[in-house]
Formats: C-alpha cells, sequence, structure tokens
C-alpha cells in the first residue's frame, strides 16, 4: 500500500507497523518529528464495526473498495481514488517536467519580470 496526500496525524500514526511505503513530504515528516508522538504499531488494531457498517451502507464505493471480490482488476484503473490519484501523479510529473523545460529553454515569449 502506498500512503500519501497527509491532512493529518492519524494517516501517519494509523498506518505505523503496516506493509506501507509512506511518501511523506517534508513539511509534514518536520511536523511529525515534533509532535512528541511516539509512533507504535497500530495497523492491526481492528476497525470499530460500527464505523466499517455505517460506511458500507452509506457509501456504494466503499463496498466495492472493502470487499475482496468488490472489483475486478480491470476495474480498478478506473475506480475513482485510483483514478484521481494516478491522474494526480501523472500531473505531478508533466508539471515537473515543464519546470525543468522553463529553466533549461525559457520561453522567448513569456516576459520574464
Amino acid at each position: 500500500m502506498l500512503a500519501a496526500a497527509y491532512r493529518h496525524r492519524l494517516h501517519w500514526t494509523e498506518l505505523v507497523g503496516g506493509d506501507v511505503s509512506m511518501t511523506l513530504p517534508y513539511p509534514w515528516q518536520v511536523r511529525f518529528n515534533k509532535s512528541g508522538i511516539t509512533p507504535a504499531p497500530r495497523m492491526d488494531i481492528p476497525v470499530d464495526p460500527a464505523l466499517i457498517d455505517d460506511l458500507y451502507e452509506r457509501i456504494p464505493d466503499f463496498r466495492r473498495a472493502y470487499e475482496p471480490d468488490g472489483m475486478t482488476p480491470d476495474e480498478f484503473e478506473a475506480y475513482g481514488a485510483s483514478s484521481r490519484t494516478l491522474r494526480a501523479f501523472i500531473m505531478s510529473y508533466h508539471d515537473l517536467m515543464g519546470a525543468i523545460r522553463d529553466v533549461t529553454l525559457p520561453n522567448p515569449d513569456v516576459k520574464v519580470a
């Protein structure tokens, strides 16, 4: 599993101990280092069944992702969360290439202030 897009400390602490690759942005790593939180394995702590039931009832895409046979491998790529993540990674790559292009070969039609 790949953990990215940190927006809260639980996106880090709740995944400790799992077979997870965490791509921590530097500002979040600094925050975590200064937080005083001692990382402890939590990945194997069961989720409250009432929370699972609530999500299962309310969110059809949760059911698709939660159930072992909720999606075929072919459906996974077009699944909303997967598709948005892949698009963001691809867009970031193209943004980086554009920044490099602008440094190495500046656009002659854009005036630099």
